[in-house]
């Protein structure tokens, strides 16, 4: 991206999550109140979208931005009119710098754009300035729904770990008797996944299952001693976190795996976050996988 002053980079933050929720606040009120600060924050919207388009952002706001952004039908529709509209941006004359002597206004290039170039320009403002408004509705909105969310994913928590302590009294028992280890549903999860996929990898849980044993597929670059899963549902809700998770060798190649109780999955879809962790201990984001869970 190109250099950007102190307040865009704040707005930047604040698109991508970056802010606390204090912050986030007021940056939603005050866009709320002002209509030039509101103006500011769709552009910062904007240029945030043409350098995801490009490529130009690092990896951590990449993957910041993907999450923030590919929840939101609204705004999956702005990217993928960023990339329709990227080849014809293209062929438009390089702005001459400030500097430059007889700079010709703006009024003027646009005119000596072609007519498809202007039409794109014109209705890519119509778009921006129609959905961007509604940016701090969305996240009030989330806001208010963030405590029944929380009392939410404590419930699930307890009851996760409840049925961890089944199954593990449950194993013991089979262990004592002799009898044949609880059925486990398998997933196994590949590389290269993102927000954008339409179609989801399908975990079927039967009914005798009682755990199910997700495998995920390492790429080259994902060299780390330890790993931690986060799953949660595509709502957000989080459903449990497997740390210290060592790679291993398979035929096709390093991977990590870990089980999950089969009564902490319900129907519907899910989202697995991947993150290596360095040997201080700090941890980096390497990916996100998604999945659904059916139940015959």
């Amino acid at each position: 991206m190109e250099t950007q002053t102190p307040d865009e980079k704040f707005l930047t933050r604040y698109l991508l999550g970056h802010l606390s929720e204090q912050e986030q606040v007021r940056v939603e009120d005050r866009a709320f109140s002002d209509s030039d600060y509101l103006a500011a924050l769709e552009a910062a919207e904007a240029d945030l979208i043409d350098a995801y388009v490009r490529g130009e952002l690092p990896r951590v706001d990449r993957l910041a931005f993907e999450r923030r952004f590919f929840t939101s039908p609204r705004r999956l529709g702005k990217i993928e009119f960023a990339r329709a509209l990227a080849p014809l941006t293209a062929e438009a004359p390089a702005l001459p710098s400030a500097t430059s002597p007889g700079r010709p206004s703006w009024a003027s290039l646009f005119a000596n754009w072609s007519l498809g170039l202007r039409f794109a320009a014109s209705l890519a403002t119509l778009i921006a300035a129609a959905g961007v408004g509604w940016l701090a509705v969305e996240n009030a909105g989330m806001r208010s729904q963030l405590a029944a969310l929380e009392s939410r994913s404590r419930q699930l928590q307890a009851r996760s770990e409840t049925a961890e302590r089944l199954l593990s009294a449950e194993r013991s028992r089979a262990d004592r008797s002799g009898k044949a280890a609880p059925a486990i549903a398998s997933l196994f999860l590949l590389p290269g996944l993102t927000r954008a996929e339409t179609s989801r990898t399908q975990l079927v849980i039967p009914p005798a299952a009682q755990l199910a044993r997700i495998e995920i597929q390492l790429e080259a670059r994902d060299a780390y001693p330890r790993f931690r899963a986060e799953l949660r549902t595509l709502g957000g809700l989080e459903v449990l976190t497997r740390g210290n998770l060592a790679p291993r060798q398979s035929a096709a190649g390093p991977s990590v795996s870990f089980e999950v109780p089969a009564s902490a999955l319900s129907a519907g879809d899910y989202e697995l976050a991947l993150k290596g962790i360095s040997p201080d201990q700090t941890a980096q984001e390497l990916g996100y996988y998604y999945f659904r869970v059916l139940r015959p």
